[in-house]
């Protein structure tokens, strides 16, 4: 099993290409399919979400942990494996029927009903993933070169056959085609771990999966209300154009948040083993490092993106898109939000049994952004569901340092933790003259990037704090 700071390292990796996907695809398609197209395909993609959540059940995240505490235990990890892909699976049947329903009541989705059906593609492909299995294991290695290739050919697909606006189906082709290529390869590749003679003699009981999983699926449910419905309440209540000036000004947050949050993949199952194994100290060490891996990287970017807002629509989404300014201002501290309660939430309250809190403080969260939408969008749109998804999340983190108080063992607001917010108000005060004077859009965010992002590495391998430090050793190698 390869080592804590590798898998890191692969999973960033991995988190980077995914980024620059997104990065290099987005401005074309935006630019071609327009706020009205892009507000379509996500309007889409947000109620087959929610058909995907509703019929996982949260077992990806419960499968995680499962397989993870057998992890070393060949026979019982591949007994586990098969029955919670089999119960995946026949869960997916389901999700097809309320597809069909869905298709049948809802006039918007009859518009564009080829799209939709493409779309639901990704129901099946879920169940047959089995990504999960991968995390537990920790084959960082695999999952990273396995999404390298399918974004590549996703990317070279999208410049090569979507031309103009009439290209909305095979846009919807190619987007779905990254989660059903990656999730194909995956269920392949599980033969070298479960061979087809193996499963014979098994004993398979799957559905006795379900009720721990329910647990994780009540989380994820109610996370979704708030990640999902903003799309979805603004399709309905504010039309397509509305959901694609929101889609442009929560996308970009969302693509720096995945750096933030992928070490979280790599984290739980070595958490959950940590405890499972008793070895607490590890497991305060492993909590430690992630907090401030958090803010090392979640303030500056808060930061530089609530600066730096209108160049990046600009250059990013282009003129058309210039509405998600205000949007980027609301949703870019979700970033510092999301990282603390990913780290709080899924790698030390969940290993440790206390899901009921991360529950709870996910439901006060969906039920603020619920209220918030309902009032805000009607006056103010793309930019009220931006303000609904701000209270939202900083409600989770509320509710999670407070309820979560005794079961944390680490403290976040420390002396050694405000170096952070120091380099980053630093880093701030440097980069304002360049905003200011320098009017060329690219010239500006070029150079406010790279001036910002020396300046608060400097600050922090000067005051020689430990994370800056092993980022530097790894690039001296490279």
């Amino acid at each position: 099993m390869a080592s804590l700071k590798t898998n890191i390292l692969l999973n960033y990796i991995n988190t980077i290409t995914g980024i620059l996907f997104p990065v290099i695809t987005f401005p074309y398609a935006s630019r071609i399919l327009l706020p009205e197209g892009i507000g379509i395909v996500n309007f889409q993609s947000s109620i087959i979400g929610y058909i995907v959540l509703l019929v996982s059940l949260g077992i990806p995240l419960y499968a995680v942990k499962e397989v993870a505490k057998y992890r070393d235990d060949i026979a019982l990890r591949n007994k586990t494996t098969v029955e919670i892909t089999v119960l995946s699976l026949l869960l997916s049947l389901l999700g097809y029927v309320v597809a069909f329903l869905i298709v049948k009541f809802v006039p918007q989705i009859k518009e564009n009903v080829s799209l939709f059906y493409v779309l639901s593609l990704t129901i099946l492909f879920t169940s047959l993933g089995v990504n999960w299995f991968y995390q537990a294991i920790e084959d960082f290695k695999f999952i990273t070169i396995r999404a390298i290739i399918i974004r590549t050919l996703a990317a070279v697909s999208l410049f090569l056959f979507v031309k103009d606006k009439s290209d909305l189906l095979i846009y919807g082709v190619i987007t779905v085609g990254s989660t059903v290529g990656n999730n194909l390869i995956n269920f392949i590749h599980l033969h070298k771990f479960i061979p087809l003679s193996t499963i014979k003699g098994l004993k398979l009981n799957f559905f006795k999966h379900l009720k721990p999983a329910l647990h994780i699926f009540v989380l994820n449910l109610i996370t979704s209300l708030y990640v999902q419905l903003n799309t979805i309440m603004l399709g309905f209540m504010d039309g397509d154009y509305a959901v694609g000036i929101f889609t442009a000004g929560n996308k970009i947050p969302h693509i720096i948040l995945s750096v933030v949050t992928s070490m979280g993949t790599v984290l739980l199952p070595r958490c959950t083993n940590l405890v499972a194994t008793g070895k607490i100290e590890e497991f305060k060490s492993v909590c430690d490092k992630g907090i401030r891996l958090v803010l090392t990287l979640s303030l500056p970017f808060t930061a530089g993106l609530i600066l730096l807002a209108e160049p990046i629509i600009t250059i990013f989404c282009g003129q058309a898109f210039m509405g998600a300014v205000p949007v980027i201002y609301w949703t870019a501290p979700v970033i510092l939000f999301i990282g603390l309660t990913n780290v709080l939430g899924i790698q030390i309250l969940y290993p440790q049994g206390k899901e009921n809190i991360v529950i709870y403080s996910t439901l006060g969260g969906a039920i603020i952004n619920l209220i918030l939408n309902f009032l805000l969008i009607p006056k103010y749109s793309a930019s009220g569901a931006g303000i609904s998804t701000f209270a939202a999340e900083l409600v989770v983190l509320v509710i999670q340092i407070i309820a979560g108080r005794k079961y944390i063992p680490i403290s976040i607001f420390n002396k050694k933790n405000t170096k952070y917010l120091m380099a980053t108000i630093f880093m701030t005060l440097i980069i304002l003259p360049i905003i200011f004077i320098v009017n060329n859009t690219w010239l500006q965010l070029i150079l406010t990037t790279a001036v910002g992002a020396t300046a608060y590495g400097l600050i922090l391998i000067c005051s020689k704090d430990d994370i800056a430090l092993s980022i530097l050793k790894y690039v001296k190698k490279i």
